[in-house]
């Protein structure tokens, strides 16, 4: 076959020259190239959503993980102010404990004091009421029922045992005081003097007069001989007076009386 290009055998019974062959191939071959291509896309389109998926996936791992992060760093600040308010709580309740217990100590010391002030105090208060007793007897002769009256209810009260020493010992003062004002003013009653109903006057603890109802009549108490002596009918008048100024119906003025003295001491 000089001079002419060799023709090969189709399968189908062309007949083609080898240029023509490589062109067929060529052909045939591009179908499957651009298919493999395609799936090699494919892959990578894939593999990325996978990648892209995983990513996502992973972020919100991160952003739940994050979200528990914050919530328990929340409750650890929680936990730790709390922490703060009960710490700083003992310390007020230690120290309050303390000053509890200081007091109670103190207490326990006021008790036992009290009570030994108490064993004390009653024998004490006995000896008041007996000297108060006596004062009364030895006074001068005023208003006796009402004071005699008053020394018996302070025995009576130191027999009760539910009355407390604090009690006992103010009611004591107070019959105390009671006396000391007494001397300090003047004082009216009406008694019964040897028999015969009189107006008596006080002037403090001084003097002890009484007058006749009909005025006719005026006495004087003598501490020394512990009994009633007449008065000079001048003073009659005065004695009137005092007696209205006791009973707050003349104003305060000054009176002449027969005052007693002091007895002189014998060599």
């Amino acid at each position: 076959m000089s001079g002419h290009a060799r023709m090969r055998p189709d399968v189908a019974g062309w007949r083609v020259r080898p240029g023509q062959l490589v062109a067929v191939a060529l052909m045939a071959m591009m179908p499957m190239a651009a298919s493999a291509q395609s799936a090699t896309v494919t892959r990578a389109i894939d593999e990325t959503m996978r990648t892209q998926q995983s990513a996502a996936q992973s972020q919100d791992r991160i952003d739940h993980l994050d979200d528990q992060t914050r919530a328990l760093l929340e409750r650890y600040r929680a936990a730790l102010w709390q922490s703060q308010q009960l710490s700083v709580y003992a310390d007020q309740i230690d120290e309050l404990s303390q000053s509890q217990e200081a007091e109670r100590e103190s207490l326990k010391r006021q008790i036992a004091e009290m009570e030994r002030v108490e064993r004390e105090l009653l024998p004490l208060m006995l000896r008041m009421i007996d000297s108060l007793d006596s004062f009364v007897e030895f006074d001068l002769p005023f208003l006796q029922d009402e004071r005699r009256e008053r020394v018996a209810a302070l025995r009576a009260l130191m027999a009760d045992a539910s009355s407390s020493t604090a009690e006992r010992f103010r009611r004591i003062v107070e019959a105390y005081q009671i006396e000391v004002d007494y001397g300090r003013g003047f004082g009216a009653e009406r008694v019964e003097i040897e028999g015969r109903v009189m107006d008596q006057l006080r002037i403090g603890r001084a003097a002890l007069f009484a007058l006749a109802l009909d005025d006719d009549e005026a006495l004087r108490w003598d501490a020394g001989s512990g009994s009633w002596e007449e008065v000079d009918g001048r003073y009659l008048a005065a004695i009137r007076e005092g007696l209205r100024i006791a009973r707050e119906t003349a104003a305060p003025n000054l009176l002449i009386l027969p005052m007693p003295t002091a007895a002189k001491e014998q060599p």
